[in-house]
């Protein structure tokens, strides 16, 4: 056995942890507000929040772009992503197309799947009045996720998460309130209810009204900033 290269495998799959663990850091302090859209990174004060390098910390910057959460700029480096009024609404109507288009071609679930989707929304429903709103943003992802994988289009299954991640930190903000927290849980009920009963056109109905929905609570934080 070489145990250089032993060694240095250690060392890379180390610095992947590490890299993966800051960019979920990094994340979680954008979807709660702690960065701001705009706001820019400042390299030496986020390395020693987190107790990292910033050698790690630059791949996750680097991550956290291509995924459009942050921004680079020649000469400033990097920055929170702050989307504008007509971006968000060009975001909106890339979601509602791709996602109807992933509806109208639904394999309709199994029991199993039902399963996983009504325990998904169970998992959100107790976290309504939580003070943990990452856990409830990614329980929310992770269900959708699971009604997108219903459709054969794997293509745009991708896309559609692309331009997820793109609005994610404004779609997050939906989601500040209990409020709002509660209408998404009621409305993934009602999606449910349609992938149960089959019906494409209530499915497509529920659909429609969630996201509309979400657009206009994400509309909303966005007019306050």
């Amino acid at each position: 056995m070489n145990v250089y290269n032993t060694e240095h495998e250690g060392d890379v799959m180390a610095t992947r942890m590490g890299t993966a663990r800051i960019i979920s850091e990094l994340r979680k302090l954008i979807l709660i507000g702690e960065l701001l859209p705009g706001e820019q990174l400042r390299q030496e004060e986020l390395a020693q929040r987190l107790g990292v390098s910033r050698v790690p910390l630059r791949e996750a910057f680097l991550v956290l772009a291509n995924q459009g959460l942050l921004n680079h700029r020649p000469n400033q480096g990097f920055v929170v992503a702050k989307r504008t009024v007509a971006e968000l609404d060009q975001l909106h109507r890339l979601h509602t197309f791709l996602e109807t288009e992933l509806n109208a071609s639904i394999q309709w679930p199994d029991d199993a799947a039902l399963e996983h989707l009504k325990n998904l929304n169970d998992a959100m429903a107790e976290r309504i009045d939580s003070d943990n709103l990452v856990e409830f943003i990614d329980l929310n992802h992770e269900f959708h996720r699971g009604v997108w994988k219903l459709s054969p289009l794997n293509v745009i299954v991708a896309e559609v998460e692309r331009v997820w991640s793109l609005s994610d930190a404004y779609f997050a903000s939906n989601y500040g309130s209990a409020e709002r927290r509660r209408r998404a849980v009621d409305h993934h009920r009602q999606i449910i209810e349609a992938l149960t009963l089959r019906d494409l056109d209530l499915f497509q109905k529920a659909s429609s009204e969630h996201r509309d929905d979400t657009r206009g609570g994400a509309g909303a934080e966005l007019d306050r900033q």
